[in-house]
């Protein structure tokens, strides 16, 4: 395999190609591979040859040069573009420059300056292109946001109190983190806080037409630990001006603002549930030492699993592990088909105090069981984020899932 710089030469004139062919000929290490007489064309040769630089001409019937270089640099990331033109204007050659064209010469240009030039743009280029690799490597493997979606099918459980106690650690332990109350109905995580939010998510989905990081900071609540707040519409009746399509663009946003997006839901398995599973990289579902809670929970695991969802993309907490019921964790586990990712023990006054009190326990008292255990629920939390894939586990069946959530 050839280690030249491969080479396209785009013009509608045959006499300047086979001028630039023969100029490049005298240039080592630079081959020119395929021609091409206007842009269209050069278009349609791309799908066959695989060039590391484009000549282009700029002036050219049928697609002229600035439309293909525009096109060849959205479509071919990889393929640096050279634009070729007698005009010597500056906004001409800034129109050139944001179509994408890397570099600018003026014709006739000297066998010197040609060869120079490609060689220039082409390191150029390929250093570019491997710092593109290494960043989107390195947010995919390490330094990339997560989501983690608290979830149950039955309320009760304390799955709130968990999604606020864990969004605080883990601002406790120096990240980004935000918190977004998607219980639409009855939302409580500005409750626990203490908080009176100016604007919810119901606000956000009804001002704006296009949402964004910047956007979603006007819809923000901060916190006194540090954290940031999304919160849940006022009254229930506004849940239903949230659709799924809002959720993902919202989460995606998000994630690109900060290290750890905590989602609270609510117990019902509709589209915004599916949006929040889908779009979500950690999923907890909370269970207690209740028969009915479990029941609930085993039928969501079973609706998962019929939708084709896989069930190991979902983590088993225990809340009140600790409570003197008549049930083991083994009977828990037992009734789940699952073992218990996460216990958290029962200090259940306790906990009703810190909510009353707005406080998250974790603040209230760090050394207490209860927020030790919870700190350190959050530590293998960061653990695993350092070795997850982006790959969703929890790949479904779309019209399948449509007929049941009817």
């Amino acid at each position: 395999m050839s280690s030249a710089i491969q080479v396209m030469v785009v013009d509608d004139s045959a006499e300047t190609r086979q001028s630039l062919r023969m100029l490049l000929s005298f240039a080592e290490g630079i081959d020119v591979i395929a021609e091409a007489e206007n842009g269209a064309e050069a278009l349609h040769r791309l799908a066959v040859f695989s060039p590391d630089i484009v000549l282009m001409d700029l002036n050219m019937p049928v697609l002229d040069g600035i439309a293909a270089t525009e096109r060849i640099c959205n479509q071919y990331p990889g393929i640096a573009v050279i634009a070729l033109s007698v005009q010597n204007d500056v906004e001409y050659v800034r129109r050139c420059m944001r179509a994408g064209a890397k570099d600018y010469l003026l014709k006739p240009a000297n066998m010197e300056t040609l060869a120079s030039t490609i060689e220039q743009v082409y390191r150029e280029h390929c250093e570019r292109s491997t710092r593109n690799a290494v960043a989107k490597l390195s947010e995919q493997l390490v330094d990339r946001p997560k989501t983690v979606a608290l979830l149950s099918a039955k309320g009760g459980v304390g799955k709130t109190t968990i999604a606020v106690n864990t969004a605080v650690a883990l601002a406790e332990q120096g990240k980004r983190v935000v918190l977004v109350d998607f219980d639409v109905q009855f939302g409580d995580t500005t409750l626990m806080l203490n908080l009176s939010p100016e604007r919810t998510v119901l606000d956000l989905v009804r001002e704006s037409t296009e949402i964004d990081p910047d956007v979603l900071d006007r819809y923000l609540s901060v916190h006194s630990s540090g954290i940031s707040v999304l919160a849940a519409p006022q009254r229930p009746e506004e849940a239903e001006y949230l659709e799924a399509a809002h959720v993902r663009v919202i989460l995606q946003s998000l994630q690109k603002k900060f290290d750890y997006v905590v989602v609270d839901t609510a117990p019902v398995a509709n589209d915004v549930f599916f949006a929040i599973l889908d779009t979500s990289d950690e999923r907890f579902l909370v269970s207690t030492m209740n028969l009915a809670i479990l029941k609930n929970n085993r039928m969501l695991m079973d609706l998962l699993i019929e939708l084709n969802y896989d069930p190991a993309g979902v983590k088993h907490v225990l809340n009140r592990a600790n409570a003197k019921n008549g049930l083991k964790v083994r009977d828990v586990e037992r009734i789940l088909k699952s073992d218990i990712y996460w216990e958290l023990d029962n200090d259940y006054q306790w906990v009703e105090s810190s909510i009353n009190e707005g406080i998250p326990f974790v603040l209230k008292d760090k050394q207490h069981r209860l927020s030790k255990q919870l700190f350190a629920f959050t530590a293998r939390l960061e653990e695993h984020t350092d070795r997850i894939s982006r790959r969703n586990p929890l790949r479904k069946l779309i019209s399948a899932r449509a007929r049941m959530v009817r």
